[in-house]
């Protein structure tokens, strides 16, 4: 489908449906609908662009680096959020079937911390769920995706089989390994219907694997783990972030257990950690 015919408007109509349908926090989701109207007004107003196909990377790199109307410059974490926002825009007009690339592919910035590994942003999360539906009949990525936010590793995740997933609760039991142990995942609305998903195409049989189906699930299963979740970061946009790396999805999901919870050790619970100091510190 040509590209060249998608309004601007229509697109971020089309995109904000896409985040409302994508169970995300209701502030994320303003937030990022928010930046998504301020760009089209921005491309119109500045530019006369009302055509998706009409942003070039010079006009999407002057909307995300382009100072507030008090002329404050707009902060590190601001300008992530314009570029995320942008891609995601792009992105569901690609799913739609529209021709279009993607104007911020060489746009870099500097990173959000000087962490070697940091926790995901919410905007981030959202856009990698986008990403991780990587068609309509590939559901093995997105069902990574959602154990990685239920907090599996990618040394638990390729242990995991149909037995271990309690849909009627929203949970999934996580085998531990490594440094951490044996728990329950959980997942939210989206996690549920995409490993929903999954567990179709894999079968009932209580011992089929969700994920990986070879004979290694400790050696190549967590290389396919690895790869799975890295795919989703690249496709994302994410993978030249110098601290964005796997663990930073289950770093997030620490994040918002905290944020929920106002305790450190039901973090460390949830993430299979014995030490209360490493809780902290992955979060």
């Amino acid at each position: 489908m040509d590209g060249t015919r998608l309004g601007l408007a229509e697109a971020v109509e089309a995109a904000a449906a896409w985040v409302s349908s994508s169970w995300a926090a209701e502030v994320e989701a303003r937030r990022v609908v928010g930046v998504l109207q301020r760009f089209a007004s921005f491309c119109d107003q500045g530019f006369g662009i009302v055509e998706l196909a009409g942003v070039t990377p010079a006009v999407a790199a002057e909307f995300v680096s382009a100072p507030a109307p008090d002329g404050v410059a707009p902060s590190v974490s601001l300008r992530h959020l314009r570029r995320l926002s942008i891609r995601l825009l792009f992105r569901v007009a690609r799913s739609s079937g529209h021709v279009l690339g993607d104007p911020t592919l060489d746009l870099r910035l500097p990173p959000r911390s000087l962490l070697s590994t940091r926790p995901l942003a919410d905007e981030e999360v959202l856009v990698c769920r986008g990403a991780a539906q990587w068609s309509l009949e590939d559901t093995r990525r997105a069902a990574a995706w959602a154990l990685a936010e239920a907090t599996s590793r990618t040394a638990e995740l390729p242990f995991i089989t149909v037995a271990d997933v309690d849909l009627e609760r929203s949970r999934v039991w996580i085998h531990g390994g490594g440094r951490a142990a044996e728990r329950w995942g959980y997942l939210d609305d989206w996690g549920v219907e995409h490993i929903s998903r999954r567990l179709a195409v894999v079968g009932e049989g209580p011992a089929a694997p969700i994920f990986y189906a070879g004979g290694d699930p400790a050696g190549a299963g967590q290389v396919a783990a690895c790869t799975a979740i890295q795919d989703v970061l690249v496709r994302a946009g994410l993978s030249d972030e110098r601290d964005v790396r796997a663990s930073s999805v289950a770093a997030w999901a620490g994040r918002r257990i905290l944020a929920e919870s106002g305790r450190i050790e039901v973090v460390a619970r949830r993430l299979g950690l014995k030490s209360l100091d490493r809780a902290a510190r992955i979060i």
